[in-house]
């Protein structure tokens, strides 16, 4: 089943958003996703750090997909999430190859679920942690022309 996850996490984020930045879903299992960025030049501020965007799209990620590891793909459709409060601590500025965020689901309710998500560099170091709350949504998204 986690492989099964981590396949449609991948699918999913590619050609996105998710993509664009570099996020991808390193591993994955019913509650909890594993997501990480290579860092390249692009990435970083005028500090020469990695900037604070990067790091919250990467919480974010996250997050989403471990949420949506614990619902079925016809739940989702009928009844689709979206982050409704995304809160992130900087606690120090980040730096390296790469960061990777871990993210777990903390409480799964009938129409919130809530996440937590630690950011590490390479080496370790904890450079952020981030709490992100999905609203569970009525019914289908209505579309709007593009």
């Amino acid at each position: 089943m986690s492989d099964e996850i981590l396949e449609s996490l991948r699918e999913l984020y590619a050609g996105r958003y998710w993509g664009l930045v570099g996020i991808e879903t390193v591993s994955a299992k019913p509650g909890e996703v594993v997501n990480r960025v290579l860092l390249q030049e692009h990435h970083l501020n005028y500090n020469h750090v990695v900037h604070g965007g990067v790091i919250s799209s990467l919480i974010d990620s996250a997050a989403g997909g471990a949420v949506r590891s614990i619902r079925e793909a016809a739940e989702i459709k009928a009844r689709p999430h979206a982050t409704s409060d995304l809160h992130v601590v900087y606690l120090s500025p980040a730096s390296g190859g790469e960061l990777i965020a871990a993210a777990k689901v903390v409480k799964a309710g009938r129409t919130a679920i809530f996440t937590e998500v630690d950011v590490v560099t390479d080496a370790g170091k904890l450079v952020a942690r981030g709490m992100v709350t999905f609203v569970i949504g009525a019914g289908p998204p209505v579309k709007t022309p593009p």
